[in-house]
This record gives structure tokens, C-alpha cells and sequence, in this order.
């Protein structure tokens, strides 16, 4: 009975090491070791999916799409760049060259190429999330196997150009805002802004000067509406863009607001540009842009309803 407890032991502990040595052997061949790039090294996203192509270049003045030139949102492109830098292989799924069902063949992959300067730093074959939604099936270059990643990143990469466009297209600080020129329906209004002395309290303590609008002969304009118009105009965003082979009439503009200071911002509103959408542009944004009718209701003020002229609108 001694001799038969020897025996299984032995069994046991040899059968311990065969799955040990068997899983490390596997894990150092199923999980290749790939050299991720770091943030600050990648100069050139190349992307290319379902969607089309977009090409991504960093520039002194931050990311662009290549070759129009369009700014790209920096939070966009820093995800992109997280997820490169910090790429994690968790599991090989597949050895058996068959892509289809993970979204990895040709019509529905997406392939992403980042590079620096002189070379290629990573490419991969991106395809659809587990159904866990917390991996992502990958193919690497010059590898036929499939593994997964951590995390969703398929929704990083699978954009279009306006997804990722940087729509911020005109900021102001009102603090250096000196005066404001309206041009609308054939009129032209110029005002000054001032610091208006307020009386004092009832037990005579000074109150802080409050802000007036004036034309040149001291006519004040509705502060209420001018205050209106600069909160939308503060962090302006565009709720849309011409496409790239669109014809846009830009030649004569319907509104024109500039705003005096520092340096003088001017936007122009222009003609509708498909449903409820207006062509606009900015000083502050190299291309044309639009915006929806309902944000133009809060800034296309005429002089005369800025004076207070007006009837209000429905």
C-alpha cells in the first residue's frame, strides 16, 4: 500500500510540472512581445477602415488631417495615442488564419499604422469587441494570429474626419473686449463698451460699476442682448463642416460681428447650408464651418434689436 502512495505521488508531482512547464511554454509562444511607442515619438497616425482613410500629422501647431489640414481635437488624438502607447496583449484567440467572424478581414477591419519621423513604430489590424465589450480583437503585422486587448479601442479608430475635426472655432476673453460692429440688413452699429458708476447703496456703501454698451452719441444699447450674444460666442463650436468637394458661396456674407480688443475676431454668417444649418467663418478658424439656426437666434442680432429697437421674436 506504501509502494502504491509512492507511485500516485509521483504521478501527481510529475503531472504538476507538465502543466506548469506546458503553460509557461505556451504563454512565451501565444503572447508575442511587441514594442509599443511612446506618446511623444509618433508624428503620423495613417488609418484605414470601413469609413475611408484619414491621415493624422502632428504640426507645431498640434494634430492635422493630411492632406486638407484640418485642426484635429487634441482629445481625440491623445486617446488614440494612450491606447498605442499602453497597447496590452492578454490572449491569443485564435491560430486558424480564419478573420471574418472577428471583423478582421479586409471589409471590415481597421488598420492603424503609427509612425515617427524616419520609420514605422506599430501597425495593426483592429476589429470587433468581445462580447464582453471590455477586449478587442487584434491582428498584428507579420503575424497571422488573433489576440485580444484590453479595452474597447475599436470606437478610438473607427472615425470619420468630422468625428475627430476640432470644432471649436472661436474664443473670446471678455475681459478685453473694448467694443463691439454689428453689420446686418444694410445697417452698420458701432458701440463702445464703458464702465457705468452705479448710485450707492441706501446705507451709502459704493457699488461696483456695472458694464454699458454706447454709440458715438451716447446712445445705450441693450446690455442684456449684447451679453447674450458674447455667452454663445465665448467657446463657439461648429455643428458642422462643408464636404471636401462641396461648392460653398462665401462671397458676400449676411451678418458680420466684430468684436474689438486686443486683436479685433470676426465672424461672418453667410447663406443656409442644408437643413437649419448656416455656412459660417471665423477669424480664429482657417475653414468654413456651420452652424446650427437655433445657436445663429442667440447671435444674429440686427442693430436694431440690439438697440433695442425691435420687436422681440417669436
Amino acid at each position: 500500500m506504501k509502494k502504491e502512495y509512492i507511485i500516485l505521488a509521483v504521478a501527481i508531482v510529475a503531472l504538476g510540472l507538465y502543466l506548469v512547464l506546458r503553460n509557461t511554454d505556451r504563454t512565451h509562444y501565444e503572447i508575442p512581445e511587441i514594442i509599443t511607442p511612446a506618446a511623444e515619438q509618433v508624428m503620423k497616425i495613417d488609418i484605414i477602415g470601413p469609413s475611408g482613410r484619414l491621415v493624422l500629422k502632428r504640426s507645431a501647431e498640434g494634430w492635422v488631417s493630411d492632406p486638407m489640414g484640418y485642426p484635429i481635437d487634441k482629445g481625440k488624438v491623445d486617446g488614440m495615442l494612450e491606447i498605442l502607447s499602453g497597447l496590452d496583449i492578454v490572449s491569443l484567440v485564435s491560430e486558424a488564419e480564419s478573420y471574418v467572424q472577428y471583423d478582421l478581414g479586409n471589409d471590415k477591419r481597421v488598420f492603424v499604422e503609427a509612425s515617427s519621423i524616419e520609420k514605422s513604430l506599430l501597425k495593426l489590424d483592429i476589429g470587433k469587441t468581445a462580447s464582453t465589450q471590455r477586449h478587442t480583437y487584434v491582428k498584428l503585422a507579420d503575424d497571422t494570429n488573433v489576440y485580444q486587448v484590453s479595452g474597447n479601442i475599436r470606437r478610438t479608430f473607427d472615425v470619420e474626419i468630422w468625428g475627430i475635426r476640432d470644432k471649436k472655432v472661436m474664443t473670446l476673453d471678455r475681459n478685453t473686449i473694448t467694443g463691439l460692429t454689428i453689420e446686418a440688413n444694410g445697417e452698420t452699429l458701432s458701440l463702445t463698451k464703458i464702465s457705468k458708476p452705479v448710485e450707492q447703496t441706501a446705507e451709502g456703501q459704493p457699488r461696483p460699476p456695472i458694464t454699458a454698451w454706447i454709440k458715438a452719441d451716447n446712445t445705450e444699447a441693450d446690455g442684456a442682448v449684447i451679453d447674450g450674444m458674447l455667452n454663445r460666442l465665448t467657446n463657439l463650436q461648429a455643428d458642422g463642416f462643408p464636404g471636401d468637394d462641396q461648392q460653398v458661396d462665401m462671397s458676400e456674407s449676411t451678418f458680420t460681428l466684430t468684436i474689438h480688443g486686443t486683436q479685433d475676431e470676426t465672424l461672418k454668417i453667410f447663406g443656409l447650408s442644408g437643413e437649419k444649418m448656416f455656412l459660417a467663418s471665423s477669424a480664429q478658424y482657417e475653414f468654413p464651418f456651420m452652424l446650427a439656426d437655433w445657436k445663429l437666434n442667440q447671435i444674429r442680432k440686427t442693430p436694431s434689436e440690439v438697440m433695442g429697437l425691435a420687436e422681440d421674436k417669436e
